[in-house]
C-alpha cells in the first residue's frame, strides 16, 4: 500500500497521476500552491531505493 509522505493516507497499490493530483490539491492545497512545478508523484511518494523497488518487481 502506498501511503502519501505529507500526511501518511493510503493512496492505494497503485494510484494513477490523476489520483495523486486530486489529493494533493483537495489535502494538501497549501503545498500544491508553491510547489506546481513538481509532479504529484515527486510531491507525495517518497523516493524507493533499489533494493525496496526489487522487492515490488
Amino acid at each position: 500500500m502506498i501511503q502519501c509522505k505529507i500526511c501518511g493516507i493510503p493512496l492505494g497499490k497503485e494510484p494513477t497521476t490523476k489520483q495523486l493530483e486530486e489529493h494533493w490539491k483537495k489535502h494538501h492545497n497549501w503545498h500544491w500552491e508553491i510547489n506546481q512545478d513538481k509532479t504529484p508523484e515527486d510531491a507525495l511518494l517518497k523516493k524507493r531505493d533499489d533494493k525496496e523497488a526489487s522487492l515490488f518487481r
